[in-house]
């Protein structure tokens, strides 16, 4: 993060909390009980700060899985004709996107399989064996050709999955063990997080905020301290 995407991220951070801060007063002023009031929005200030953090980080994700994406297919492609150089130079590129593709709702930096075909590129592009990589007959063009179209398929895969409702999901981070949700297949996570958020917190804070005519306030400080 650069100075300015630092400054504006503390503009964020403190405006959300001013437009909370006021939120806070007129639940109380809706004859909201404080301690129980200060608690929830204490606590939804916490969940929508991990949310935009967790937001920012799988769009970034996203961005360099996207390009991998469109990468391997050229690479793959132009094998035969690109010299050794210049397949060590585009695969070095690739790694510097491949490095950038985790999130704990998309790729998984513990996932042990693609961690040692990403390992295996990155030893095929600086180790002693690259100056035979793009040599469609030689060895190392097979193994090459196998991971990449390894990765490929990881890629493909994770780039259908939907996104999860990320102040859902960090509402489950700050009160769950997040190894819980790691195995679980994309779908039935994004649904578990969503049904724990609004069990635990959404339903009963969102009809206290209606009730003191808060509650679009509270749609519209979500969607722009965590979605933009």
């Amino acid at each position: 993060m650069n100075l300015s995407e630092l400054a504006a991220a503390r503009r964020k951070t403190k405006d959300l909390r001013n437009e909370l801060k006021q939120l806070k007063k007129e639940l109380l002023a809706a004859g909201g009980q404080k301690a129980e009031v200060t608690a929830e929005v204490k606590e939804l200030e916490s969940a929508m700060e991990l949310g935009d953090t967790l937001q920012t980080d799988y769009v970034t994700a996203g961005q360099h899985l996207e390009k991998a994406c469109r990468t391997i297919p050229i690479l793959l492609e132009n094998m035969e004709s690109y010299s050794d150089e210049r397949m060590k130079e585009r695969l070095n590129y690739l790694l510097e996107d491949l490095d950038q593709v985790y999130h704990e709702c998309s790729i998984r930096r513990d996932d042990p399989d693609f961690s040692s075909t990403v390992q295996c590129l990155k030893q095929m592009a600086t180790g002693a064996g690259a100056k035979n990589v793009a040599d469609a007959r030689g060895m190392s063009s097979v193994m090459l050709r196998s991971e990449l179209e390894n990765v490929a398929a990881v890629l493909k895969d994770a780039a259908g999955w939907s996104a999860p409702d990320f102040l859902a999901l960090a509402y489950y981070f700050l009160h769950e063990d997040r190894e819980g949700v790691k195995e679980m297949e994309n779908g039935q996570r994004n649904a578990l997080v969503r049904e724990y958020f609004e069990m635990r917190f959404l339903k009963k804070f969102q009809a206290e905020c209606e009730s003191a005519g808060q509650g679009e306030k509270l749609k519209e400080l979500i969607q722009i301290y965590v979605y933009e």
